[in-house]
Parts: structure tokens; C-alpha cells; sequence
């Protein structure tokens, strides 16, 4: 079983487009995250989770106003939500046996660890990647950038251009530092020491960084497969990156190592 730990804008989506295109990683990709159109599918192919039969009249609802008929995990039964994960256990596992998620922590905490689970359910040794990004300052603003234009990879359009907003970019650091703290106290105490790789890495060295991935869950690949996603442009990003340092120079250390 293969864990991807993340925070969102650290390249998870990048790396997981090329594991899957290997066939042997377990098709990784954000099953705890309900409110996307991947969900929606997986949930009309396997049948659950079941929305609660007290939720069911705001939930038709919500779907004639044409959103999601739930609006959080509240909306599905506990025990159609473990079924829900079963499920797609058995019909994502690869040939190999490996079965592959991506869990940024805030759907690994409100879909798993509030509902007393964790990736033990899955009842299968577990090889854990961490993946992060050094560049925090980047990775914030790519997270405001995404979250503005409603793109959040190259195969999503754009529906409305983002706007440079200094506050929106400090709540994202804030939301990363949390987030990255959480992970890394998760690991400690559960004595978890997962492989660490980077955003820069993957950019950088995209093939090796793939291969030592899937050295690490005993799949090693002869050829390591294009991306299905590629990187998204980088310009106005840079930009806005010099404007919040030199308006907000005591941020500077969150651009990591330059490279």
C-alpha cells in the first residue's frame, strides 16, 4: 500500500499522473477528497457511500441546484464510508497488488482520523512518500493562484484570472506551516519515517526521483512514463513572489533554498 502524504501545491498531482501511468503504483489519487468529480465517478461505479437517510431530502436539494448532493463526510453513513474504502481498494489495487492514495493532511484528518481510521483499514504494510516543497512562498501563492481561477493543474480551465492578494498569500504560509506540523507530528508519533522527496526534486530530476518512488515500494520500472499533467506557467507567479517580498521582507526565508 502507497501513501502519498502532502499539502496541497507541492507537485502530488504531477508525481501521482506519472505513478499511475506505470501501472504498478497502485493508481494514486485523492480518494478522500469528496468534493471532486473523481469521487462523484467512484462513487456511481461502486454504489457507495450511502447518503443518510436523514440527509437525503437537502441532499436532492443541493443536486437539483446543481451541487454535490453532500456537502461533508457527515452526509455519508460510517459504516457505507468504510465500505466506500474497501471498495476502492479492491478496484484500484495494480496488477502488482499495490494500491496507491494521495492524502493532503486535511482530507487525511477529516475523512480518516476524526472518524477514528487510518490507513490501517486498508488491513496492508504501508510505504509512505513525503512530498514537500522547499520553496513555501511559491507554493502559497500557487495555492492562491489555483484557488482564484478554480485550475488547480494544467488539464483544468481557468474561470476567472487571479488577482495579487498579500493577505490571501500570509493564510496560505500559515495554512502550510500547520499543515506540514501536522504531518510531521503524525509521523513522530506513530514512529513513521516516510520517504521525503521535493517539489524541486521531481522539477529538477523527474526521472530519478520516480524511480527511487517506486524502488522504495519494491516496483522498479525499465522506462519512467510522461506526466499526465504538466508543470503550470511559472511568470506571473515569480512575479507576485518579488512584489510580497519586498512589501513583506520578513517572509523571505520562506523561498527556501534558491535554485
Amino acid at each position: 500500500f502507497l501513501a502519498i502524504a502532502s499539502v496541497e501545491r507541492t507537485g502530488s498531482t504531477l508525481l501521482c499522473s506519472i505513478l499511475r501511468g506505470t501501472n504498478l503504483a497502485g493508481t494514486p489519487i485523492e480518494y478522500l477528497n469528496i468534493q471532486t468529480k473523481n469521487f462523484a465517478r467512484i462513487r456511481n461505479e461502486c454504489g457507495q457511500p450511502k447518503i443518510k437517510l436523514s440527509r437525503q431530502p437537502i441532499a436532492r436539494v443541493r443536486k437539483l441546484t446543481g451541487r454535490y448532493p453532500w456537502r461533508d463526510i457527515s452526509y455519508f453513513s460510517s459504516a457505507s464510508w468504510r465500505k466506500y474504502l474497501s471498495a476502492i481498494a479492491s478496484q484500484y489495487t495494480t496488477a502488482n497488488g499495490v494500491f496507491g492514495v494521495k492524502m493532503h493532511w486535511n482530507q487525511y484528518k477529516r475523512h480518516m482520523l476524526d472518524l477514528g481510521l487510518d490507513v490501517n483499514v486498508w488491513e496492508a504494510p504501508v510505504s509512505w512518500v513525503r512530498i514537500t516543497r522547499e520553496n513555501e512562498l511559491r507554493q502559497a501563492i500557487s495555492f492562491v493562484r489555483a484557488a482564484q481561477s478554480e485550475s488547480w493543474n494544467s488539464n483544468m480551465q481557468v474561470v476567472r484570472e487571479p488577482i495579487y492578494d498579500a493577505a490571501a498569500i500570509i493564510s496560505a504560509l500559515d495554512r502550510i506551516t500547520e499543515e506540514n506540523a501536522q504531518w510531521d507530528n503524525y509521523f513522530a508519533t506513530e514512529g513513521i519515517v516516510p520517504l521525503h522527496i521535493t517539489y524541486e526534486q521531481l522539477i529538477s530530476n523527474m526521472d530519478s526521483t520516480v524511480r527511487k518512488v517506486m524502488a522504495f515500494i519494491d516496483s522498479p520500472i525499465e522506462v519512467v512514463p510522461a506526466p499526465q499533467t504538466k508543470k503550470q506557467s511559472e511568470s506571473a507567479s515569480r512575479q507576485w513572489a518579488e512584489r510580497f517580498v519586498n512589501e513583506y521582507p520578513e517572509h523571505i526565508h520562506r523561498l527556501g533554498t534558491p535554485q
